[in-house]
């Protein structure tokens, strides 16, 4: 395979071009590939975030990564990977964040764990969450802090003296770990179930209604599966009781046969699904629509974002206000 000219954009603020799990990936596979700083360094390809619109300035094949409640829009990218169950050839590929998090391997591990690492813990539930988004998630915070103490540890309702440095760290010490996504919709399952995982606690999950065909339910607690929040705090209790349940449920393997997630235990399905992309060519992996109409669509969206552009410049918003 020739080099891979390549560039990133519109990812999150910490995205590291020269190391991310795309790069890993692709590095483990052997896959040569330059990486270059932006459209002005005619890349071949780029993988695009949902964090902006610099995308609109590439005119190569582009490869949308969502890590957020999203759909694709194939009319502005050739290829998408992200969390819906969707099909669409060979131009989707599902790619849960989870599956891209450093807590990944050790949360698959996390049940060959000695009895004394679950039961030596001193706090009996965590939560760590950087914003007030979601009214489930936080009904079931406030429902659960009212009955016993949650030690909230990110920037969200914080009550540990500040936002904790490291996730993982903080949870160790913890029975047990909200992990409640901010929607609900099939398929959306973000790093937070495997986080708890990886710090060895039970996680109680919200969020997608499709998770236990993802990950074995014997592992964890589903908020789901209780007609409200008093039956679900009762259950808790009740598991936190009783030493012999809540250590079958700590040394459940979170995967079961037939699960979903068996397909992300490494970066093999991305590897393979970005070779293919490669395998076509710079030009021949271009497939959104480019004719008269799909230009129309792209310059539809340029336009609007001009809008919201001057919209924000100081004293205009007023001045279109008062018109």
């Amino acid at each position: 395979m020739p080099d891979i000219r390549l560039a990133f954009c519109d990812l999150a603020p910490d995205w590291d071009p020269a190391d991310n799990y795309f790069t890993r990936v692709l590095r483990q596979a052997g896959v040569p590939f330059t990486l270059c700083a932006g459209p002005q360094d005619a890349p071949d390809y780029v993988l695009c975030g949902t964090f902006g619109h610099d995308f609109l300035q590439y005119s190569c094949c582009r490869i949308l990564y969502s890590g957020e409640d999203s759909w694709p829009d194939f009319n502005l990218y050739d290829y998408a990977m992200g969390f819906p169950h969707m099909v669409c050839g060979d131009r989707y590929l599902r790619l849960p964040l989870y599956a891209m998090r450093d807590t990944w391997a050790p949360a698959l591990a996390k049940h060959e764990q000695p009895d004394e690492y679950f039961t030596a813990r001193r706090g009996f539930c965590a939560f760590v969450v950087s914003n007030g988004d979601g009214a489930a998630r936080n009904a079931i915070f406030e429902a659960l802090s009212a009955h016993r103490p949650v030690a909230s540890g990110g920037a969200w309702r914080n009550n540990v003296g500040g936002p904790v440095a490291d996730k993982t760290a903080f949870q160790r010490g913890y029975r047990f770990a909200l992990a409640c996504e901010n929607s609900a919709d099939p398929g959306y399952c973000t790093e937070k179930i495997v986080d708890a995982w990886a710090a060895g606690c039970v996680p109680v999950y919200w969020g997608d209604p499709l998770i236990k065909e993802e990950f074995d339910p014997a592992a964890f607690v589903n908020a789901a599966d209780y007609p409200d929040t008093a039956a679900l705090l009762t259950a808790l209790d009740a598991l936190d009781a009783d030493e012999g349940a809540y250590l079958a449920m700590c040394h459940a393997p979170i995967l079961r046969a037939g699960s979903r997630a068996a397909a992300y235990r490494d970066g093999s399905a991305c590897a393979a699904f970005l070779q293919a992309i490669f395998a076509k060519g710079p030009a021949a992996a271009i497939c959104r629509n480019r004719s008269g109409w799909g230009q129309n669509y792209e310059n539809d969206l340029r336009y609007a974002l001009s809008l919201v552009d001057k919209a924000r410049r100081p004293g205009l918003l007023g001045y279109l206000l008062r018109r």
